[in-house]
């Protein structure tokens, strides 16, 4: 199964983001709670430039509080390198 949000050549007019949450960080009560934390720190921040993003976690990620996972999901955002857009 694929998803496109309209035609691939055309650029994208805003932040597409996927979240890749493994069964490692717990059961799927675990996974959709830092699901949405994860996507309430990335929303309320409004930092990102159009374009396709993927979240991918690590199971200490699930044992943070939300103040030390919005730190640490903010300075990853900022580090990451700038992809290709379509």
């Amino acid at each position: 199964m694929s998803f496109h949000p309209g035609d691939p050549r055309e650029p994208l007019s805003r932040p597409l983001i996927a979240y890749a949450i493994d069964k490692r960080c717990g059961n799927a009560v675990t996974r959709n709670r830092l699901r949405r934390r994860l996507r309430a720190v990335i929303q309320s921040e409004r930092m990102l430039e159009p374009g396709a993003y993927l979240v991918r976690t690590d199971p200490a990620a699930a044992t943070l509080e939300f103040a030390e996972l919005r730190t640490l999901a903010l300075s990853c955002l900022r580090d990451a390198p700038r992809g290709v857009r379509r």
